[in-house]
């Protein structure tokens, strides 16, 4: 498990929100938590609120076998979440999966869920953490230009919705 704390600029200084990697047994916790992600920001994402509402324990187990799934908690609630992913080849992982609660957002979740990442991306060896944004998603673009992250040359069909498109962006761990 890995904890960092940030304060929160809108709130009492005594506020903070903690990230934590979740393990196979925080199964019910990834699985609310994506699912109140895909009921709020619906277009974000290449899922469907009705399909994964139907996936099982043995399902949402995997998906935290096969990623890191770190939460950022804060007060009574979880603020956001991020998916560290792991890719084809060990010097290269990816960051997906990431949500904001509304509450939280403009607060510093974000940053703090995309350093999660990064840094389990470093200690695993990876030189390099590529993601995938809309391009009709300026907001999102622009928070990982300021961390640090490059778009690239590629580009695909959003999946679900061939009339929209998603961009590579990249962060080399060696200028990071």
């Amino acid at each position: 498990m890995m904890a960092c704390m940030a304060q929160n600029s809108e709130r009492p200084l005594s506020s903070v929100a903690t990230i934590i990697r979740l393990g196979e047994d925080d199964w019910r916790q990834w699985r609310d938590v994506r699912l109140a992600a895909l009921a709020d920001s619906p277009a974000a994402f290449g899922s469907i609120l009705e399909d994964e509402r139907t996936i099982g324990e043995d399902g949402w187990r995997e998906m935290i076998r096969d990623a890191a799934i770190f939460t950022a908690t804060a007060g009574d609630g979880v603020a956001g979440v991020v998916a560290g992913l792991y890719r084809d080849s060990a010097q290269e992982r990816g960051l997906g999966a990431m949500w904001v609660a509304p509450q939280w957002r403009g607060r510093g979740v974000a940053g703090m869920l995309a350093a999660a990442v990064v840094a389990w991306s470093r200690s695993g060896g990876a030189v390099r953490v590529g993601l995938w944004v809309p391009d009709d998603n300026p907001r999102a673009r622009r928070f990982y230009e300021r961390q640090g992250f490059r778009v690239t040359e590629r580009w695909r069909p959003f999946p679900g919705d061939p009339e929209r498109s998603i961009s590579e962006m990249s962060l080399s761990l060696a200028s990071a």
